[in-house]
């Protein structure tokens, strides 16, 4: 029986793979860098969410050099001319790719675990209403059963045949059968997970007592995790087509496709969680005009006495009474605020810069 003719190959152009995977690589190494440089610009400490993100940058560059690896090895970018169907197609340079693929996987589950708690508990540091706090342990709970499973079933995915993984198409056919629609499952949780997410602050922000323009430059703020979501996206449809091509894509540039928008997902989304903490450094690196006319063409208002007035958010104490912690409760002036105004229901802020500016950068 013949086999069905290849599509043309995709992600066949090594350095382009070697170059992307680099500048991702920086790019969110900068923003961790520049997140913890904040914190301690600002003289604050350091909260659950700034080490869990760490972890997630450590694990990404380990991803970044497994992606280098594999193309260096012609492992990854390099088509093999056969589709992954084919029993000729096994060979050891296949083996090596399945292997670093199946490496992508687990790594990568447990990365974007890593990515989603530490999102989950910045918002558990800067609101503080009681019913958000319990919802949000009830999310973060999700999330960890959510990325142990996954990893779980990628190990588990051939059962104790591990090896039929790597062996010929038959063997994986018999044992793996399982393994697309877990893939399924992942990629579509995945996206849910991630969109979920990025709607949780969107209700506390809309309570809140802000003007139109510092609401819309709050929202702006965390929608940047829009990106995250976008990158799940891209990755599912990229899984989805290769799954449906198994007969019809090469083996290598399946392996390869997968692999990239796998560590693209990883690094997008550590961009992603770092946009609201980078902040105090940007709003002294870039200009505002850029947003203040994207305001004006959103019908935004903007006053210009407050041109340098960005959201800007700050851990505080945590309340030890219920008062503090009930809802609706107004404490103005109080020392815990920290500040000019009483924050209402949350323990969140937003600053005007020419104050910071007048206290010094030090102050929190």
């Amino acid at each position: 029986m013949s086999q069905p003719q290849l599509s043309p190959p995709e992600y066949d152009s090594p350095g382009g793979l070697i170059a992307g995977s680099v500048i991702m690589w920086i790019i969110s190494t900068l923003c961790v860098g520049l997140r913890f440089y904040s914190k301690r610009w600002k003289r604050q400490g350091y909260i659950t969410a700034d080490w869990l993100i760490l972890v997630a940058a450590v694990f990404a560059t380990g991803m970044t050099v497994m992606e280098i690896y594999g193309v260096k090895e012609q492992a990854l970018g390099y088509p093999l001319g056969a589709s992954i169907e084919d029993p000729k197609a096994v060979n050891g340079r296949l083996n090596k790719a399945k292997h670093i693929e199946l490496s992508f996987l687990l790594l990568g589950i447990a990365t974007l675990g890593l990515i989603k708690l530490s999102v989950c508990f910045l918002f558990w540091h800067l609101f503080a209403r009681v019913v958000f706090r319990r919802f949000l342990m009830v999310w973060i709970a999700v999330i960890i059963v959510w990325t142990l499973s996954f990893v779980l079933a990628g190990l588990l995915e051939c059962g104790s045949h591990l090896k039929a993984l790597f062996g010929q198409p038959q063997a994986y056919l018999d044992h793996c059968g399982s393994a697309i629609p877990t893939g399924y499952a992942m990629v579509g949780s995945d996206v849910a997970t991630d969109f979920i997410t990025l709607l949780i602050p969107i209700p506390v922000i809309f309570s809140m007592k802000m003007d139109r323009r510092t609401r819309f430059l709050t929202l702006l703020t965390f929608m940047i995790g829009a990106l995250s979501v976008g990158a799940s996206i891209a990755k599912a449809y990229i899984y989805i087509k290769a799954s449906l091509g198994l007969w019809t894509s090469d083996a290598i540039s399946m392996l390869t496709g997968l692999s990239i928008w796998n560590l693209a997902e990883v690094h997008i989304g550590i961009v992603a969680a770092c946009g609201p903490t980078l902040r105090p450094i940007l709003a002294r690196i870039l200009p505002t005009e850029s947003l203040l006319s994207l305001m004006s063409l959103l019908g935004v208002s903007s006053n210009t006495s407050k041109q340098n007035e960005l959201p800007s958010f700050v851990k505080m104490p945590d309340a030890d009474s219920a008062e503090q912690l009930q809802p609706g409760v107004e404490k103005v002036g109080s020392k815990g605020a920290d500040g000019p105004r009483g924050v209402r229901q949350y323990e969140m802020e937003s600053w005007n810069d020419a104050e910071s500016e007048r206290r010094g950068p030090h102050h929190v």
